[in-house]
């Protein structure tokens, strides 16, 4: 559905949220007068745009005031089919042409809303469309026969799994993110059916079928696994593929720890930045937590370092270094092949082209945030200090509570595939 947000600022568009007469499961886009007054049509019942958007409502802003030109072309998008949602307006909130402005505005609103007072009367037809006011926006589209356009069906009471549904030259695309900081497991239901699901990896951009999804109620409903703050494209764009298609248990692989890279590390900084040229870690730690200032107020990249032993011969299963936990980015190579950057959960990439049996040789190089050195500098003296900032803010804070973790913080593992 569309909002029209009233020009209350017409440049903004405020936070999405949840409508509460709307509920979870239907999404909405927001435009100002001048989108309402020059890009919006009417085709099949639908409020359309240029570049292909249409929505099944228009919904007006709570208030007693609309500009007539605004009034007028509510009035005709209304006549040519569509379905408009608010309360009846009874002036112009300006003065241009005042009274004038006013009497015709409510000579509009008399002709579309008629007896509506959205208590008693709710509805009014007028054209080939239709005013609505008073009635829950979830009711008036269970009342058309329109689910909700993605559900989700499990997971915790705060479990929160938004989504951005887009069709494009037929294909329905959706993307769906958990907004939580933690993992989510739930299973999720698009409106569309007959289609195979198709899993899209915003961050790898890797696509596969979906193997475990079913059919019901005019919905597809497919088992999802989310990392913290996690996403992914569910993309319908062919029929589904004979009856044996989403019989699978999951959609997800597991893994499974083979072997710990524990123990020692050498850890290069860049002495330019305050940081030690070559420091020994006994084991994976907080760069906060560790007792040199050099270290601890770092900030900027440095490169871990390490050999390891590895039984197997090439070819024997699918490999994935597992890096625990980083703060904030990682570059990884494994016996000198660059296998690429990781920069979010799950922290891990493939390592089968470069592993070998025998001694390996690990690099990672890791990249945090500026505030631990911003805060490392404020403790200084100004002649001491290697950044120069107009955000005094860090300056202040306390050394003991306001520094970020940083660093490779593992546990680094290898895993396989269960």
């Amino acid at each position: 559905m569309l909002y029209y947000n009233g020009d209350w600022a017409p440049n903004l568009v405020p936070p999405k949220r949840v409508d509460p007469s709307l509920g979870k499961g239907y999404d909405y886009d927001v435009c100002n007068a001048e989108v309402l007054l020059t890009r919006l049509a009417v085709k099949g019942g639908r409020i359309v745009l240029p570049d292909g958007m249409s929505y099944r409502l228009l919904v007006l802003p709570e208030r007693d005031f609309m500009p007539v030109e605004v009034l007028a072309k509510v009035r005709n998008l209304i006549g040519a089919g569509a379905t408009v949602v608010g309360p009846k307006p009874v002036r112009d909130p300006g003065l241009k042409d005042y009274p004038k402005s006013d009497e015709a505005v409510k000579r509009l609103a008399a002709e579309l809303w008629s007896e509506v007072d959205g208590k008693t009367t709710t509805q009014h037809p007028f054209g080939k469309g239709r005013i609505i006011w008073g009635k829950p926006l979830r009711e008036i589209l269970l009342a058309d026969g329109v689910q909700p356009d993605f559900e989700v069906v499990g997971g915790e009471n705060d479990t929160f799994i938004d989504f951005i549904h887009r069709t494009v030259d037929g294909v329905e695309v959706y993307f769906v993110v958990n907004r939580n900081p933690r993992p989510e497991t739930a299973s999720c239901a698009f409106r569309v059916s007959g289609r195979q699901p198709e899993l899209w990896d915003p961050v790898s951009g890797a696509m596969r079928d979906a193997a475990s999804f079913k059919q019901t109620g005019g919905r597809t409903v497919v088992p999802l696994e989310f990392e913290p703050h996690g996403s992914l494209f569910a993309v319908f764009r062919r029929p589904i593929a004979g009856d044996a298609a989403g019989k699978a248990a999951t959609n997800f692989p597991k893994f499974k720890p083979l072997q710990e890279i524990a123990g020692e590390w050498t850890v290069r900084f860049d002495p330019k930045w305050g940081g030690p040229a070559q420091a020994t870690f006994a084991a994976l730690e907080d760069w906060t937590k560790r007792a040199e200032d050099g270290i601890k107020y770092y900030s900027g990249a440095a490169v871990y370092r390490k050999t390891f032993d590895w039984s197997r011969l090439p070819g024997q299963g699918k490999f994935f270094l597992d890096l625990g936990s980083v703060k904030e980015t990682a570059r990884v190579k494994l016996n000198g092949k660059d296998l690429g950057v990781v920069w979010c959960h799950p922290w891990g990439l493939a390592v089968s082209s470069a592993l070998k049996k025998g001694k390996n040789e690990l690099e990672i190089e890791v990249v945090n945030l500026w505030p631990n050195r911003l805060i490392g500098d404020g403790q200084a003296p100004p002649e001491k200090r290697l950044t120069r900032t107009n955000v005094p803010h860090y300056h202040g804070l306390d050394p003991k509570t306001s520094l970020r973790p940083s660093g490779l913080l593992g546990p680094v593992r290898i895993m396989t595939e269960e």
